[in-house]
This record gives structure tokens, sequence and C-alpha cells, in this order.
């Protein structure tokens, strides 16, 4: 389990929506084809805060890298205070 395609891709502020930055990574393990694949939103427009939401979606078979974790889904919410 050591070949892996990673993408990631975002665009900060599309449509001029000020301090918005939506992006979606993928992570693939080559080896045994089981993958991940996150989207994710980014507002920073309050002083000093950050709120993230993270989805994770994971895919493979029972033995493969990916098909091992605990979860095939989840939801993540995110809220940063920066001094």
């Amino acid at each position: 389990m050591q070949n892996y395609i990673y993408v990631r891709f975002s665009q900060k502020e599309p449509f001029d929506i000020l301090y918005f930055t939506p992006s979606l990574t993928g992570m693939m393990n080559t080896d045994d084809q089981s993958w991940s694949l996150t989207p994710e939103l980014l507002y920073s427009g309050i002083t000093n805060w950050e709120f993230r939401i993270r989805s994770g979606i994971i895919f493979g078979a029972r033995n493969s890298d990916f098909g091992e974790k605990q979860n095939d889904y989840r939801i993540e919410l995110r809220v940063g205070y920066y001094f």
C-alpha cells in the first residue's frame, strides 16, 4: 500500500462570493483501487474566525486500504478562532 494518486481542486471566491472557498479532494490507492472523496466549503468572512464543513466518502473492498476504515461516510463541521 504505497502507491497513491492525490488530487485537490479549489476555487477561491467563485462567482464573486467573498471569503468563500469550495474545494474537492480525492485520493486513490492504485494497488487495490480503493478511494476517498472529500468535498469542502470554507467561509472566513468574519475577522479571526473560520467556518469549514466537510464531507467524506470512502469506497473500497473489505480488505482494501480505504475499505478497512470504520465509516463509509462522514460530515464534519469545524469552527476556528485565531488570535
